[in-house]
């Protein structure tokens, strides 16, 4: 049976003796706290079987044989990228800090929590919205300009659209495998400083094996927002059900608010499943991040 769940609910079960690495890798990424994630096939990557065509079947008279339905489909692979880093800490400063030790100590707190915020850039502009773009699963808001925030709708199925993750790297009860370069001893850099190393590393990756599962509103502004009706068609082009969610920056949630004054748009307080929602669009949860652009995102093209 394939593990799956969120990063936090994975740590549980595989991370126990390093729990903390997971706080410290979501506290600025809510998009990343709410995906759901599986154990990929392999060490390095996840063989998948996609669905291409579904035929026969349906209603026949009593007494009648049954129709025969053919699922066609086609074996995939995606990768899984390195989620990783290195850390170097000079002899001296390391005696400073009470020891080699002590100093990455301090340090991987906020080197976890850059390479959360780096992990989720990557997965919101490389993974869904650039599948978006690619498979020309757009709507556009309208405006011509370079100045633009967009509004993702993703709804995750199990083995189609999900997160994906090896266990290779939770070998030290960590989501993350820190271990000690040269051995945790004295080495030179490439600047020739002697000093002491650790690097970290996991294996994530992100599968898209449905295109009925990922959207974009895309050339949003406060002068050029959205109608009601196209966040309404953003939703129904990922057939908006269980396990969908709308991320977007925190200024695009503003111009939802105006736009789906009303029965369409609520502020909701936080719950233990999501606890990162701070609104929905008709039930469906609305994730905001800092790692989106903040009026930045250069205008697209939508056919």
């Amino acid at each position: 049976m394939t593990t799956s769940g969120t990063l936090k609910e994975i740590s549980a079960q595989f991370a126990t003796r390093q729990p903390k690495q997971v706080d410290w890798l979501t506290e600025e990424t809510p998009v990343l706290d709410v995906i759901p994630f599986e154990e990929a096939s392999h060490t390095l990557w996840n063989v998948y079987d996609e669905v291409s065509d579904v035929s026969g079947g349906g209603f026949v008279d009593m007494d009648a044989p049954l129709d025969m339905i053919e699922v066609d489909t086609r074996l995939n692979k995606v990768d899984l990228s390195i989620l990783g880093a290195k850390m170097f800490c000079p002899e001296d400063k390391a005696k400073a800090f009470g020891g080699r030790d002590s100093y990455f100590a301090k340090k991987t707190p906020k080197a976890l929590r850059k390479l959360g915020v780096d992990a989720e850039k990557a997965i919101v502009y490389g993974n869904f919205r650039q599948y978006a773009v690619d498979h020309a699963r757009l709507i556009d808001a309208g405006d011509a300009g370079n100045e633009n925030y967009s509004l993702l709708a993703v709804r995750f199925v199990p083995g189609e659209t999900t997160g994906l993750f090896s266990t290779t790297g939770f070998k030290q009860g960590g989501l993350i495998d820190m271990r000690a370069v040269s051995g945790g001893g004295l080495y030179e850099n490439e600047q020739g400083i002697l000093g002491y190393g650790v690097r970290m590393k996991g294996y994530f990756g992100i599968q898209i094996a449905n295109p009925d599962t990922v959207a974009a509103l895309v050339n949003v502004t406060p002068d050029s927002p959205p109608t009601a009706i196209q966040v309404d068609n953003l939703l129904d082009m990922v057939r908006a059900a269980n396990g969908t969610y709308l991320f977007c920056h925190r200024k695009a949630l503003s111009i939802l608010a105006e736009v789906g004054k009303g029965a369409a748009f609520q502020m909701t307080p936080g719950d233990k499943k999501v606890d990162r929602r701070i609104a929905e669009w008709n039930g469906v949860p609305i994730i905001t991040s800092y790692n989106f652009q903040d009026g930045a995102e250069a205008h697209v093209q939508v056919d």
